[in-house]
């Protein structure tokens, strides 16, 4: 179990099946995870959504400890492995609408990428995000992510089309960022 200032990040359980597919089952959340269509996922959808827990290197369960009533779950997050040669691992995080906006998703998307690049020894951190999720993407810039590379028109969804785009963050640009912020930190 981790926490950051605001969030407790728990290790997955199989009671935790019917909250992910509450979250899944949120469209608005289901269309900034999945490129596949908008629809309600029945306990089938559960079954891929354990694997994908478990497969996982990391898969935690985010709760707000900031709320009233005590730790609330908001999301969840991974890394999982790409390439075990290369240390390459992919990043993914799903938060609530009601959680977007207040910050929850940069510290803990912060947190667990210094945990990774610390404590698991990965080389290269990447991650997809599509083009009408803006506030995601600015979140990962603001963590260091830069745009590798786009799919144009890669998605439909609500009538439009929308790019995919992919991002990635070194190992050698995540220790740069960290160094130069413990400086101005300093100063």
């Amino acid at each position: 179990m981790f926490t950051t200032e605001r969030t407790l990040l728990r290790a997955y359980g199989p009671a935790d099946l019917p909250l992910l597919l509450g979250f899944v089952n949120n469209p608005l959340v289901q269309s900034t995870l999945i490129s596949d269509p908008i629809v309600p996922r029945n306990h089938r959808f559960a079954v891929k959504l354990e694997e994908i827990a478990n497969e996982a290197l990391l898969y935690v369960i985010i709760e707000a400890t900031d709320k009233e009533g005590g730790p609330q779950p908001i999301g969840a997050a991974s890394i999982t492995v790409a390439n075990v040669k290369n240390r390459d691992v992919t990043f993914g995080i799903g938060l609530v609408p009601s959680a977007w906006n207040k910050g929850y998703g940069t510290e803990v998307t912060k947190f667990l990428v210094d945990y990774a690049f610390k404590n698991l020894a990965v080389h290269r951190i990447s991650l997809g995000v599509l083009d009408s999720n803006p506030g995601a993407i600015k979140l990962y810039k603001k963590v260091g992510f830069v745009e590798e590379g786009r799919k144009r028109k890669a998605n439909f969804f609500n009538g439009e089309w929308q790019d995919s785009i992919y991002m990635g963050l070194l190992e050698e640009e995540w220790f740069a960022k960290t160094k130069q912020e413990a400086k101005t930190e300093a100063a």
